[in-house]
């Protein structure tokens, strides 16, 4: 573990200094909040410094990517602490308080939508004191796989997107440095950071509808299903899903960042600008899981665009739904703790990934289950995947985790036999004269040779070709998603060794961490991983571990969620946000809530609560409050 422990040294430093400071430690990933809105996303740190923020759009080339490189761009307010950070740590908007060198200011910032192509970062600041504070905020722009901007008066452009800011008194210097001078009286004084804006914007109508953002997120988590444990961890799920959503398509990148790596000064650096299969089949699950059936619409009517009554070829897509971009290195970019190369696009658009594929068609159940209808474009998209996972020859794939090298993998038969089974029961309730003996022989057939697989001990796997057996965390979609159920011996030996395997407190591996990938360095435990460890004995009813399980992931991880930790520091590894981390997270405090309501009143109690939910769900009576939306 010593390149991973090295990464809690990183986080515990104080964060780097101005643009420029070559040498300075890199940011420590595990504390940033998020904004999102319009397609567009930025981060920003607890001192209030913007260090990556892609513009127009999330896959666009950023603007702002001092994380990635102190000697990056950023906007900065000088000298500012972090006071109290308040709220949820995604949205639209944000607010904070910071201590200034003249005193306390509280603080609004976000993304607001110019119109097609065009975005503004707002940054307003109010005294908390009984005189102003003057504030001084620094931007450099640009230079990440093109030129750096040289700024004219308070416009410049950077490789043909032009950024232009308005408020505050700029004051002359550096000119590929913009600093301006920001007196915060007792009203909202502050910054615009335009892209592509047609006019120069002001602050104030553009404050205006960040409040009303404020109130509208705050209807929308009033009138959401949340879990009764950790209500606070769903919505924050749904608040990150909303971020990473492009709304013109219904797309939902895993992340919006790129190359923060999973082994610090190693090679594993990729770009998450993308949309997944898999994080938009968890986005339909979540959102009607916790009661956004429109969110929920919107993420699977995306799924049935791209795949248009077929097979999707990819397992991913750009945010319009085309191919994404071929994997390149960005040369000139230090790379978060040196770790190179820094990339953009993504090898993965080529691979097969039938677990992927399950997911899609156990997203349409849930949406279902949950008072979704069945319409003829997502009817289209299940049939055409089950008969894949039907007739299509077994091969080697790369699978979930996209190994760049092919294997016959496991998680392969898993994912038919998920998609499979779940066509088998939407067919049967909503296209009951459809064929379906063939997609019940070729499930069996699935089942069995996974279930053929387990040893006497309960270990499943990575591959049938894997002499080595080497364990994979995969094998909790056995339980969790029911081809073992609860009372079936097998299923808790399966778990017991996964875990045995590749657990690290309430932590899971993928698979060992020792770079038999491919790719050199130890990378740290997957989240999602420690979250189906958690559904999968739920699923199983030994609710008390998977309570306690739950309950030391959400104390011990922070509210905005990477891809990896290292379980021995607890520092953040990988890109983020990660939406895969949050939405597993919130369907495992679903799953921790049904399992107990299981315990307490049987299965008919269970079913009763279910059939309750599914008709309040239907009914689209979402308008109460969070009391009464956990009952």
């Amino acid at each position: 573990m010593a390149r991973a422990a090295g990464a809690l040294n990183l986080e515990q430093r104080p964060q780097p200094g101005p643009a420029g400071a070559r040498g300075a430690l890199p940011p420590a990933i595990g504390f940033h909040r998020l904004l999102g809105a319009a397609g567009s996303a930025a981060l920003v740190t607890p001192d209030g410094t913007v260090d990556w923020w892609c513009a127009p759009c999330f896959d666009d080339r950023p603007l702002l990517w001092s994380l990635l490189d102190p000697a990056g761009a950023s906007a900065r307010w000088e000298r500012m602490g972090m006071v109290d950070l308040p709220g949820p740590p995604a949205g639209a908007s944000l607010r904070s308080i910071r201590r200034a060198p003249g005193g306390l200011v509280e603080m609004l910032e976000g993304l607001v939508p110019l119109g097609p192509g065009s975005v503004a970062l707002v940054r307003a600041a109010r005294s908390l004191e009984h005189h102003p504070v003057e504030l001084r905020h620094t931007l450099s722009v640009g230079g990440f796989d093109a030129p750096s901007a040289r700024w004219d008066g308070a416009a410049a452009s950077v490789a043909g997107t032009t950024v232009v800011v308005t408020g505050g008194v700029a004051v002359a210097g550096d000119a590929s440095v913009l600093t301006t001078l920001v007196t915060a009286g007792p009203v909202w004084e502050g910054l615009v950071i335009a892209v592509n804006a047609m006019h120069p914007p002001d602050l104030a109508p553009l404050v205006g509808q960040l409040e009303e953002e404020e109130r509208t997120a705050s209807r929308r988590r009033r009138s959401a299903r949340l879990p009764r444990r950790h209500p606070q961890r769903a919505a924050d799920a749904l608040a990150v899903l909303r971020a990473c959503t492009y709304e013109p398509t219904g797309a939902v990148v895993a992340a919006p960042t790129t190359s923060l790596p999973e082994v610090p000064g190693g090679e594993r650096q990729f770009d998450y600008r993308y949309c997944w299969l898999r994080d938009a089949a968890l986005a339909v699950s979540v959102a009607s899981l916790l009661g956004d059936r429109r969110a929920a619409e919107g993420y699977l009517a995306f799924v049935n665009k791209v795949a248009g009554g077929k097979v999707p070829t990819s397992p991913l897509v750009t945010i319009h739904g085309g191919p994404v971009p071929d994997e390149r290195d960005v040369a000139g970019v230090t790379g978060w703790a040196g770790s190179q190369p820094v990339r953009v696009g993504n090898a993965a658009a080529g691979q097969v990934q039938y677990d992927a594929l399950g997911m899609v068609v156990e997203a349409v159940s849930v949406f279902l289950q949950t008072g979704g209808s069945l319409d003829d474009a997502t009817w289209a998209t299940v049939r055409a995947i089950a008969d894949a996972a039907a007739g299509d020859p077994r091969r080697p794939t790369s699978g979930i985790w996209e190994l760049r090298e092919e294997r016959d993998l496991v998680s392969g038969d898993i994912g038919r036999w998920l998609a499979l089974d779940r066509a088998v029961w939407i067919a049967r309730g909503w296209r009951p004269r459809s064929r379906r003996a063939g997609w019940k022989r070729a499930r069996a057939e699935a089942r069995a040779r996974v279930l053929g697989a387990i040893s006497d001990d309960g270990l499943l796997p990575q591959s049938y070709d894997d002499g080595d057996r080497t364990p994979d965390a995969s094998a909790l979609m056995v339980p969790l998603f029911g081809m073992l159920r609860r009372g079936d011996e097998r299923a808790g030996r399966l778990i017991d060794a996964t875990l045995h395997h590749l657990g690290a407190g309430p932590h899971v591996y993928r698979y060992p961490p020792d770079g038999t990938d491919g790719f050199e360095g130890r990378e740290g435990a997957f989240i999602p991983m420690g979250a189906w460890a958690v559904s999968a004995l739920a699923a199983v009813g030994r609710v008390d571990e998977a309570r306690c399980r739950l309950e030391q992931l959400c104390v011990g991880l922070p509210p905005l969620l990477s891809e990896e930790v290292d379980p021995a520091s607890g520092a953040l590894l990988g890109n983020m946000p990660l939406v895969w981390s949050h939405v597993e997270l919130a369907r495992a405090l679903y799953i921790v809530d049904a399992a107990e309501r299981r315990a307490r009143w049987g299965a008919a109690g269970l079913w009763a609560w279910r059939i309750g939910r599914y008709l309040r769900l239907r009914a689209g009576n979402n308008g109460v409050g969070d009391r009464e939306a956990a009952s």
